[in-house]
C-alpha cells in the first residue's frame, strides 16, 4: 500500500495545522492507511504532497496554484468530524482503481461500433478488471439491445451471463473527436463498463450526474484532456 504524504496547512504552519496534525494521526490510529503527515504554512511549496488539507479559507487559492492535487478544505481544525471524512476520503482514494488515468484515451482514430466496443474491451482486460471472454459479452449487449445512452454517450458493458468474467469492478473511456455510427446515432465518448453488485450502480450513477448535461460532454470533447476527464468521474466533495 501507497504510503501518502499529506500537508495540514494554515497561514503560519505552526498553530492551528499543528493541533490538525495531531487530531489526523489519531484518526488514523484505527485506519489501515499509512500516511506521513506534516504541518505547513501556506507560502511552501507543496508540489510532493498527495493531498493539502487546509481552512476553507485557503481553500481556492490552493486549488489555483496545485490544480492537479487534492484539497480539502475543513471549516475548521477542531471539529474531529471533518478530519473523519479526510480519513475516508484517504481510505477511497487508496482502494479506488475503478478509473486510471492510463484507461482514458483522447483523440482516438474513426472506427465502427464494434471496433470502439473491441478497444474499450481490450483495455479492460489489460487492466486486470475482466477476463477475455468479457469481450464476447459486451459485443452481444449491443448487439441485442444498443447501449447509446443520448448526449453522445455509449456504455458498452456485458450481458448478465458473463458477470463471471468479472474480475473486478473499473471503467475505460475513450474519445473520439468524429462521430462515430452507433445504430444510427452518434457517438463520441464511449465508456466501457465492467461493474460488480453495487459498484456497478455507483459507477452508472456518477457517469450519469457527470455527463448528464450535453455541456459537460461539450467540454470533454472540445479540450480532449485526460486531466479534466479523470477530475470529472473521481470528484469528491468533503465538507
Amino acid at each position: 500500500m501507497k504510503i501518502m504524504k499529506v500537508y495540514v496547512i494554515c497561514d503560519a504552519g505552526m498553530g492551528s495545522s499543528a493541533l490538525g496534525v495531531s487530531l489526523l494521526k489519531r484518526e488514523l490510529v484505527s485506519s489501515p492507511i499509512k500516511a506521513l503527515i506534516y504541518n505547513r504554512s501556506i507560502d511552501e511549496d507543496f508540489r510532493d504532497a498527495d493531498i493539502l488539507v487546509t481552512h476553507k479559507h485557503f481553500e481556492a487559492h490552493l486549488k489555483k496554484h496545485y490544480p492537479n492535487k487534492t484539497v480539502i478544505g475543513l471549516t475548521d481544525f477542531v471539529n474531529k468530524e471533518g478530519f473523519r471524512k479526510v480519513v475516508k476520503f484517504m481510505e477511497n482514494t487508496q482502494n479506488n482503481h475503478v478509473l486510471l488515468k492510463s484507461n482514458i484515451r483522447v483523440n482516438c482514430t474513426p472506427c465502427t461500433s464494434d471496433e470502439a466496443i473491441l478497444r474499450t474491451g481490450r483495455d479492460l482486460v489489460a487492466s486486470g478488471y475482466v477476463e477475455e471472454g468479457y469481450i464476447e459479452g459486451m459485443l452481444d449487449r449491443d448487439h441485442s439491445l444498443s447501449v447509446f445512452m443520448g448526449n453522445k454517450i455509449a456504455l458498452p458493458h456485458g450481458e448478465y451471463e458473463f458477470k463471471k468474467f468479472i474480475k473486478k469492478s473499473g471503467i475505460v473511456v475513450h474519445v473520439y473527436p468524429e462521430p462515430i455510427d452507433w445504430h444510427g446515432e452518434q457517438v463520441q465518448l464511449v465508456v466501457g463498463l465492467a461493474g460488480i453488485g453495487e459498484e456497478h450502480v455507483a459507477i452508472l450513477a456518477n457517469i450519469a450526474t457527470v455527463f448528464g448535461e450535453i455541456e459537460a460532454v461539450d467540454e470533454v470533447l472540445s479540450h480532449q484532456d485526460v486531466e479534466i476527464i479523470y477530475d470529472l468521474l473521481t470528484q469528491e466533495e468533503v465538507e
